[in-house]
């Protein structure tokens, strides 16, 4: 065996071994240009494991290679630099939350392994030594677009199989698409409107597909023929839907899928009201329009959303000993926001809110793409605890308040919530200082925007380690 087939094999292996050691039981909102507060695409995320799996965020040189592919690298060009959110594993894990320096952003890794029914397992069964997560930091490497990305995760599926049944969306300043994957050889991805947010949680979510319409729909090769040989040969008139060919599974295994379904419910009972929506749903609109705005500061509570104030409020007396699976969970291990800015550069445009452990207790603060790299705390995560790891840090403080969350931490929830408003307000002064020192120097723009985030994350781990400090000495 030649040695880059090697490297290709192992990584391949050790992406599937991880994918099927943990369940990743995340959470993804998105929201397009023409339905956000400032114009931008928002790409809204938790990636919630064991809650132990310690996170970083990393600056990867474009010559950083994330995964060997024989034959395809050389077809897709020179990579490109990114900027990522991940957990210690590295990128043979796959939930991938990154910018690349193109403006392109992928934001996922939810799995579908629960939700993928039987029928679906037995006709189009997994391919063990296929891709796993991996492929998405590859694909975000080599594309300009998010299109481009959509199709070069395609055309790798297509060709190496697929490990691990998984979502994932995928945005650019002019288009966002979801991704999910139905089996071994068969994938989709539609492209969201811009006017609307999408919200998936664990289960499938793409509908009926419109062979015809390419602009809006890419899909593997072999759906025309799934559709063809078990759907239209029965019910001529029928159309090929995604989620009801592939998913269903929980409902098979449990009985229902409130799992998930009750979480996409509350996200969009908070984002369109009117919608009024019963909980007890268990189908819910792909596309939708929000009542007002999508905003960053509205994005941070979604994730950090326990069904608050409603009767499945997981801090509630009577809920505590069996509560409902909400957005926000201790399980987390990283959370964010990507914001994209059309007409701004990337530098500054592009920008990765990050919060590393629970949305409980993490703080999101700004990483531009622009950086020169990453402050230390937020660059450092072993696998035991340090108190020089951001991760660690915020962790602990979740493992020091969580049984008594609601009133040991509404004080400090107040300085946090101060503390991210102000970065926000921010952001209009940073912008228009980043493109003043850019018109003069474009080279000093990474060292502006360096300075900047240093200083945002030591006084979030400042903030942090207040708290810390309190909770001890109680």
């Amino acid at each position: 065996m030649k040695l880059r087939q090697f490297i290709l094999f192992f990584i391949i292996f050790l992406s599937s071994i991880s994918a099927f050691a943990i369940q990743r039981e995340c959470f993804l909102l998105m929201a397009g240009k023409e339905a956000t507060a400032n114009g931008q695409m928002l790409l809204a995320h938790n990636n919630d494991l064991t809650g132990t799996e310690a996170s970083m965020l990393e600056k990867i040189p474009h010559n950083k290679e994330i995964i060997s592919l024989p034959a395809k690298a050389g077809h897709y060009g020179v990579p490109a630099s990114l900027l990522a959110v991940e957990i210690n594993k590295g990128f043979a894990e796959g939930d991938a939350v990154a910018i690349n320096e193109y403006g392109v952003a992928v934001a996922g890794g939810l799995s579908l392994k629960k939700d993928r029914n039987k029928f679906a397992e037995n006709i189009d069964p997994l391919v063990p030594s296929g891709l796993g997560g991996g492929i998405r930091y590859f694909a975000l490497q080599h594309a300009k677009t998010a299109r481009q990305c959509v199709e070069i995760i395609g055309d790798c599926y297509d060709e190496f199989g697929i490990a691990y049944p998984s979502g994932v969306g995928i945005a650019d300043t002019n288009e966002i698409w979801y991704l999910e994957t139905g089996g071994g050889k068969s994938w989709a991805a539609v492209r969201i409107p811009n006017d609307c947010f999408f919200v998936a949680a664990n289960s499938y979510r793409i509908a009926d597909i419109d062979f015809s319409d390419s602009a809006n729909y890419i899909y593997s090769s072999n759906l025309p023929y799934l559709y063809e040989r078990y759907v239209k040969s029965k019910e001529p008139d029928a159309r090929f839907n995604f989620a009801e060919f592939f998913g269903g599974g929980m409902k098979e295994k449990e009985g229902s899928n409130y799992y998930n379904t009750r979480r996409l419910w509350r996200a969009i009972s908070l984002l369109n009201p009117a919608a009024k929506l019963s909980a007890d749903a268990e189908t819910f609109p792909l596309f939708i329009h929000p009542e007002k705005p999508v905003s960053l500061g509205i994005c941070f509570s979604i994730l950090r959303d326990y069904y608050t104030a409603t009767k499945y409020d997981i801090f509630s007396p009577e809920n505590k000993s069996n509560p409902e699976r909400s957005i926000a969970t201790w399980k987390a291990v990283h959370t964010e926001v990507i914001e994209l800015y059309p007409h701004m550069p990337v530098s500054y445009g592009a920008r990765l809110w990050a919060g590393l452990s629970s949305p409980f207790t993490a703080i999101y603060i700004p990483f531009y793409f622009g950086i020169k790299s990453v402050p230390n705390y937020y660059a450092y995560a072993p696998d035991e605890y340090s108190e020089k790891s951001a991760f660690w840090l915020f962790k602990k403080l979740g493992d020091l308040s969580k049984d008594n969350y609601i009133s040991s931490m509404s004080d400090w929830i107040s300085k946090r919530a101060k503390f991210e408003a102000d970065l926000i307000r921010l952001q209009v002064d940073i912008t228009i200082t980043a493109k003043t020192i850019g018109q003069k120097d474009k080279s000093k723009v990474a060292n502006f925007l360096t300075s900047l985030v240093n200083k945002f994350s030591q006084s979030a781990i400042e903030l942090a380690q207040q708290k810390i400090n309190q909770l001890e000495k109680k």
